[in-house]
């Protein structure tokens, strides 16, 4: 019961906190599965200077999850970002590696939505999703975004009752 407990409160941080603890490549935030992400980009750092050929002098913020096989009835995920960046747009980027050097293995944009199928991801790999503002826009870009996703394609890594 504890660690259900513990999994429902790190959900709730991850959904109302938006970056508190974390936000790059080496400690990105815990996606979960069908959640609404919030945060602002104005109050991240740009800790990649580039998405593989793609140069962002933007600030990001990274979370990250595993793949894992996708639930029944569910063939892939989706994430649509909305919010309010003066000037520019967010942006989120699917990377199979989490430096500058990655291209994205995909991307989206409002009224694009960042869609990605489980059965193109390798099982127990690590994937990470990076909101930023549009690379082509001002170096100064940023705002609050929102962000929110179906099943992501992961599995359950341990479960116990205490």
């Amino acid at each position: 019961m504890k660690n259900i407990t513990t999994l429902v409160v790190a959900s709730m941080a991850a959904m109302f906190g938006g970056q508190v603890a974390a936000q790059t490549c080496a400690s990105p935030l815990p996606l979960y599965s069908n959640l609404t992400v919030v945060g602002d980009t104005c109050t991240a750092t740009n800790t990649l200077p580039s998405y593989g050929g793609t140069t962002s002098a933007q600030n990001e913020i990274v979370y990250s999850f595993v793949a894992g096989p996708t639930p029944p009835g569910y063939g892939a995920g989706a994430i649509v970002p909305t919010g309010g960046f003066a000037g520019t747009a967010p942006v989120v980027f699917l990377l199979p590696a989490c430096t500058a050097s990655t291209d994205p293995i995909a991307f989206g944009f409002p009224g694009g939505p960042l869609n990605f199928n489980a059965a193109g991801m390798t099982l127990g790999q690590r994937y990470y999703v990076v909101v930023t503002a549009d690379p082509g826009g001002p170096n100064s870009g940023c705002g609050q975004f929102w962000f929110s996703h179906g099943y992501l394609p992961v599995s359950l890594q341990k479960f116990s009752i205490d």
